[in-house]
């Protein structure tokens, strides 16, 4: 019932996609991609067809397929909760300009806060 297709098959090139970020480019804007959020249910011929035919069992194959999903995710979840203490997080290193140009940042909106909250009491 459903086919699998790769994401040159299924995105459009306007130019060269460059596949790979290095050094931690930002993604190409030119970049289109996929959903994650697409699920797809392998089945045979005869199944498809009482899917297509039988709404009842249409839903009953769909609740299935969704508490697989559900267990699956909340697994995955669970992996990543028990190895997140064996991460090595390291500090991102900030250029001095950089840093000051988001303290900038932070004092400007704090002092937009502070007078927006006198305008609100007024």
């Amino acid at each position: 019932m459903f086919s699998n297709q790769t994401h040159f098959e299924v995105n459009e090139e306007d130019m060269t996609v460059n596949i790979f970020n290095w050094f931690g480019d930002r993604p190409n804007p030119t970049l289109q991609t996929v959903p994650a959020t697409n699920v797809y249910v392998h089945v045979n011929s005869d199944e498809a067809d009482r899917i297509l035919v039988d709404p009842a069992y249409k839903l009953e194959r769909l609740k299935e397929a969704h508490e697989k999903l559900y267990a699956m995710h909340e697994a995955f979840r669970e992996v990543d909760r028990q190895l997140a203490s064996h991460r090595i997080y390291l500090p991102t290193p900030y250029g001095k300009d950089l840093y000051e140009t988001w303290y900038n940042i932070e004092k400007a909106i704090r002092r937009f806060d502070r007078v927006f909250n006198k305008v609100e009491k007024f």
